[in-house]
């Protein structure tokens, strides 16, 4: 699994950098189009103006997106070899903030303190924390709330996900949840809107 981490780490680097050249080509061809839109005094018709600030405002976000995904799926990882379940999830809503906000869901997490979740592959335990998220997201109706939780359970933490849609999320994420809990001793239920994952406490 291992392999397949950075075999799936090489692949996003490749298509998150295809993704931003035509972000910086559209950055660069903005600032081209407002030097040809300004008159004899050099300044550019205030409504046109607005504008162009609405789209440079717009390519920095999708950046800034791009940005954070990247940073989740493949240098976190090797900066945070070490990193707790508790690290990983406030990230994980971050990254998915953007597409719950476009979907007009809302994402709320709550950690019980001092539960320590590691796992031997920090790149699983991310896989494991994102596509729980992810998976509730798509399934969510506009208006609606995910809740997540990390939790004391006996002698083991769980992290639960819940959601109220039925919408259909990526047919592949649940079993890919349940291979990986199966490989890392996780214990991993997926049903309708909860999706629970035991881990050892630390």
């Amino acid at each position: 699994m291992a392999a397949s981490h950075a075999a799936l780490s090489r692949l996003v680097e490749s298509m998150l950098h295809d993704a931003r050249n035509p972000l910086n080509a559209l950055a660069i061809n903005l600032e081209v189009l407002n030097e040809k839109l300004k008159d004899e005094t050099g300044a550019v018709d205030p409504a046109l103006e607005k504008n162009l600030r609405a789209m440079r405002e717009q390519v920095y976000r999708a950046d800034l997106i791009l940005r954070a995904f990247a940073d989740f799926l493949i240098n976190e990882p090797q900066r945070l070899p070490d990193a707790t379940l508790a690290d990983v999830l406030p990230r994980a809503v971050e990254v998915l903030g953007h597409q719950a906000r476009t979907g007009r869901v809302k994402l709320k997490l709550e950690m019980e303190p001092g539960v320590t979740v590691r796992l031997g592959d920090s790149a699983a335990l991310r896989f494991l924390a994102y596509h729980s998220i992810l998976r509730a997201v798509e399934r969510s109706a506009p208006g609606s709330e995910v809740e997540i939780s990390l939790q004391r359970a006996g002698e083991r933490a769980a992290l639960r996900v819940q959601d109220a849609g039925d919408g259909e999320p990526n047919p592949f994420t649940g079993p890919a949840l349940e291979a990986l809990g199966r490989e890392q001793s996780v214990e991993v239920t997926v049903h309708g809107g909860r999706c629970e994952l035991l881990f050892k406490a630390g």
